[in-house]
């Protein structure tokens, strides 16, 4: 492989980790609000209720 196509296969690479980071950052600080459900922070997820357990009770997971 030639050092040229080495150094444009390592530029695209660079370029692309740096698109990521800047996309992530900007969605970050300047998305726009979602409040409540569908913004996708978790706090309306209904959580399953517990099944009941008749005999031995297993230890609770971790």
């Amino acid at each position: 492989m030639s050092t040229t196509l080495q150094f444009v296969t390592v530029g695209a690479v660079v370029a692309l980790a740096a698109g990521y980071i800047l996309r992530a950052t900007w969605k970050t600080w300047f998305r726009t609000s979602k409040s409540g459900c569908g913004s996708g922070c978790g706090k309306c997820a209904t959580s399953e209720p517990e099944p009941e357990v008749k005999g031995r009770r297993p230890l609770p997971m971790a």
